[in-house]
């Protein structure tokens, strides 16, 4: 079993042989990174504005109790940075 193994296969293994990229490939990955990266930042602010409002949501689920105050307050305040963030004010 160990003589038909083959290293590249395996995860993580610094000795495996990395794949050929050849110009043309390496040239389109370029150019689809760089029109990812236009799109991200877009796409970062729809992600947080989201992520806001599920953790809004879940935070008027959840009972507020004493053994959980301390999240609930770490939540409430990103839950704050996050709307500040998004609405362009400046931070304190």
């Amino acid at each position: 079993m160990g003589v038909f193994r083959r290293p590249e296969l395996e995860k993580d293994n610094p000795v495996a042989p990395q794949m050929y990229v050849g110009p043309r490939r390496r040239l389109a990955l370029a150019r689809a990174a760089s029109k990812a990266q236009v799109s991200a930042q877009g796409d970062m602010v729809e992600t947080l504005q989201m992520l806001t409002a599920a953790a809004e949501r879940f935070v008027a689920t959840v009972p507020a109790s004493k053994a959980r105050h301390k999240e609930r307050a770490a939540l409430l305040k990103a839950i704050t940075q996050a709307q500040r963030r998004l609405s362009g004010e400046p931070r304190l």
